[in-house]
């Protein structure tokens, strides 16, 4: 099998390698410089799948700074980010597959998020890209929604009222 190249420097994610270590079985090993100062030693497989893409701070800094982690405003954050990135997410074609991201802002601070957007209304509502339903999930083109705005909203209904 062919070796992957990786040289001094490349980056993946907040890692920058620093060095190749000794084999881990068949797999290839990195130490590497985390953004925030500390080392770690990664599976090459596991940063170009994007598995490992920080020594471990960037998932301490998102369940922490906020004190949210386990609310439906928290939880609407994370699908929006998955549907948008993991093709492995059910609805990705309809997202991340047609073009759709998150802006940079959202995507690395839940808060941010929260600042734009404020707390649900209430149970009944959704995260909704409006008015442009073809758009990116950025500051003015997101709101709180119910079922019925969100379906009048949808692709297959502004198509039906001669919007798209």
């Amino acid at each position: 099998m062919r070796a992957i190249p990786v040289r001094h420097g490349d980056r993946f994610g907040r890692l920058k390698i620093i060095a190749e270590v000794a084999k881990a079985g068949d797999h290839r090993r990195f130490k590497c410089r985390c953004d925030c100062g500390s080392s770690t030693v990664v599976h090459l497989s596991a940063l170009r799948t994007k598995l490992t893409t920080s020594c471990g701070c960037w998932r301490k800094e998102r369940a922490t700074v906020h004190g949210r982690y386990r609310t439906a405003e928290y939880r609407s954050w994370a699908h929006m980010i998955a549907r948008c990135e993991n093709p492995k997410v059910n609805g990705y074609k309809n997202y991340g597959g047609r073009g759709i991201k998150v802006c940079k802002e959202w995507r690395e601070s839940f808060a941010a998020f929260l600042t734009h957007v404020g707390k649900r209304p209430s149970p009944k509502y959704s995260i909704d890209r409006w008015p442009n339903n073809n758009g990116d999930y950025e500051p003015g083109n997101v709101r709180w929604a119910t079922m019925s705005e969100q379906h009048l909203n949808s692709r297959r209904s502004r198509k039906a009222r001669g919007l798209e």
